[in-house]
């Protein structure tokens, strides 16, 4: 059986009321499991739980970098942050536009890397403009 790629489901700006700021809520696909270092203890069984195995320190970790931002229509960047060792399914994080031009034309952009090497690139048009 394969596994399943890591993907970019969905990024959706959200204009804020004051155009400028911009929230970007993205959706990864097929992420690999988290690492839970919990252990639960039973009062009324005799033997401790086996511990989970730790992960080893040397290896890389299993998570994609991902870099969100805002291209103008010019498609230069106008905002940008960059996600390291992106964990979560759902995020929502909000960008800031320093000159923000109510006419333009603009792109939000996720682009997913591992290892140097390109995974997935999301692009969704929309303006300033609320009722878009």
């Amino acid at each position: 059986m394969s596994e399943k790629k890591i993907k970019i489901a969905s990024l959706q700006p959200i204009v804020l009321p004051d155009k400028r700021r911009v929230t970007l809520e993205m959706t990864v696909e097929n992420l690999p499991a988290s690492f839970s270092n919990i252990m639960f203890m039973m009062p009324d069984i005799a033997t401790a739980p086996t511990r989970p195995a730790k992960p080893d320190p040397d290896a890389p970790s299993p998570y994609p970098n991902i870099e969100l931002s805002i291209l103008n229509g010019r498609r230069q960047q106008v905002a940008s942050l960059f996600i390291i060792e992106h964990s979560e399914k759902q995020t929502a994080l909000t960008l800031h536009l320093s000159s923000p031009d109510p006419n333009e034309h603009y792109i939000a952009r996720a682009e997913m890397t591992y290892n140097d090497e390109t995974l997935d690139i999301i692009e969704t048009p929309f303006t300033l403009n609320l009722t878009n």
